[in-house]
């Protein structure tokens, strides 16, 4: 064995014990019916209380794309009681870090802070959510920077070519939009649109509480009680939109911006608790993600076919997709094409050697491990498969199951998935007149 891998496999074992480090998770449950997620992590003065609302950009309808993001900025820019600049000042005090995160699939407000300043930052926390003012000019003024973003979206040729992508894979599903949402629609939005989402979501019924750090579950529970246990329960949620696989089609997008093109191409692939799950996770690290996956090698660097070469699988709760995209010349575009099909029928016949299967595997760990280093992300795991239905323990045997993947379960979901007829897209230069 030479001293790299032995150096490589040392580290490893490092990362683990830091990032696995901590007691048994627990949930508790509020007399208002909140769950909490409770991890007590002492070698670390950390705490941080994550607030999960299990809504998100697939809760919303056609004319309030964009709602749920929206609405989570001006959350944060005062409440009832504190201007945003009082927040700020709040929990600059005591040292916080405050972050919001909106996806597809969930929301998420969180707060990190030593264990000495638990007490106001969770109070400050609650105060956030639960007493948002949505400030009328404060809406105006991000409004106009929603709108930039969207708007400068069309001058990143990924975007462009994604956009298209998600548009002809999933229809008029949530999936299909940005998670900014759509210009007409954010244009359209009203102070009462976003306190009315706010209404809807904000309740006990669609919340749970992760806690993780050095602070224990009764001290958790107390404070939680005090803070997010008189919320009132909502409506019981309505079941998500499930997206529905769509007939394959090709499209391309000419363009009078980009010089180069772009090609996407993909395939419907399983949601997150499907069995394949995380074969198609292997799949995807086998084929791109890296400069020493397949795409890259092979495209790039051996045929020189384009100078940005990737795919990508999204975690989602109900129909996600792979998707291979590559940044080339436009004379390239049929031989990277061809080039792409040839290697995805190699995945379906040829099984994957064990040395390149083992790689793969030593880099997903080493990404998982890297990604469960601090108490912040230890708390954001537990709560986002909690949230996405696989259930806050999953977190501990994703890996294992990531670590079991065969070549021959490789070859199988391939052929399973990657059938018949794909989705297209092309962006390409427009013909100059």
């Amino acid at each position: 064995m030479s001293i790299t891998r032995i150096l490589f496999i040392i580290a490893m074992m490092h990362l683990t014990s830091l990032a696995l480090a901590g007691g048994t998770v627990t949930q508790l449950t509020l007399t208002n019916g909140i769950h909490i997620i409770h991890k007590e992590v002492k070698s670390n003065p950390i705490v941080t209380v994550q607030v999960f609302i299990t809504a998100g950009i697939i809760d919303e309808q056609p004319a309030e794309a964009g709602v749920a993001n929206f609405s989570q900025i001006i959350m944060m820019k005062g409440t009832e009681t504190r201007s945003d600049e009082q927040l700020s000042r709040e929990i600059e005090d005591i040292g916080a870090h405050l972050s919001a995160d909106v996806d597809y699939d969930f929301s998420n407000v969180a707060i990190s802070v030593t264990k000495g300043g638990v007490h106001k930052a969770v109070e400050l926390l609650a105060d956030i959510i639960r007493h948002p003012v949505f400030p009328a000019t404060e809406i105006e003024k991000e409004r106009t920077a929603v709108l930039a973003s969207l708007k400068s979206r069309h001058d990143q040729i990924f975007h462009t070519a994604n956009d298209q992508f998600s548009a002809i894979f999933y229809g008029n599903h949530p999936y299909s939009w940005p998670d900014a949402g759509k210009p007409e629609t954010v244009s359209a939005m009203t102070r009462e649109t976003l306190m009315d989402w706010h209404r809807r979501h904000y309740t006990a019924t669609h919340i749970f509480i992760v806690v993780a750090g050095d602070i224990s579950s009764t001290d958790s529970r107390t404070i939680c009680e005090t803070y997010f246990g008189d919320i009132a329960p909502g409506k019981t949620p309505k079941p998500f939109l499930n997206a529905v696989p769509l007939k394959p089609q090709s499209d391309i997008v000419p363009s009078t911006k980009f010089q180069q093109a772009y090609l996407m191409i993909g395939y419907a692939a399983p949601d997150v608790r499907n069995s394949d799950f995380c074969v198609m996770k292997m799949i995807n690290a086998l084929m791109g993600s890296r400069m020493s996956g397949r795409l890259f090698t092979e495209l790039r660097e051996k045929m020189s076919l384009g100078y940005e070469v990737n795919s990508f699988y999204p975690t989602r709760k109900t129909l996600s997709r792979f998707v291979i995209y590559l940044g080339l010349i436009n004379e390239n575009r049929t031989r990277a094409e061809k080039r792409i099909n040839e290697m995805i029928a190699e995945l379906k016949t040829t099984p994957v050697p064990d040395q390149e299967l083992t790689d793969t595997k030593n880099y997903i760990r080493g990404v998982y491990l890297l990604d469960h280093q601090t108490i912040g992300r230890q708390a954001w795991n537990l709560g986002w498969w909690e949230v996405l239905g696989r259930g806050y323990a999953y977190d501990e045997k994703y890996l294992n199951d990531l670590m079991s993947v065969t070549p021959e379960d490789i070859r199988r979901v391939a052929n399973r998935y990657f059938t018949g007829d794909y989705f297209k897209v092309e962006v390409v230069p427009a013909e100059k007149k």
